[in-house]
């Protein structure tokens, strides 16, 4: 299901006006986007925790290497479930 696939959804299933189902995905995806961006970690009960770790928690020997040094300083974002979103799948 795509973005617009699921704004479609939200509205038909909660009856919201066109536009306010987009509005309330996109504030929802966009403040997601900052806080983690931010190196916040994000966990809402119904859904799981969203988090940011580096990419190499220990470092790396980069040897002066730009690249690599680059690399190094990267982050990855981890999604852990909940137990709620979890029981609705299993």
């Amino acid at each position: 299901m795509d973005k617009k696939q699921f704004i479609e959804y939200v509205e038909a299933r909660y009856g919201f006006e066109e536009g306010v189902a987009e509005t309330m995905v996109d504030v929802f995806a966009d403040s997601l986007q900052d806080l983690i961006s931010a190196g916040y970690s994000v966990n809402i009960d119904e859904i799981g925790e969203f988090q940011t770790t580096p990419l190499f928690p220990n470092g790396f020997d980069h040897k002066n290497n730009a690249a690599l040094a680059k690399l190094v300083k990267q982050n990855r974002v981890i999604f852990k479930p909940s137990e709620k979103l979890m029981q609705g799948v299993a």
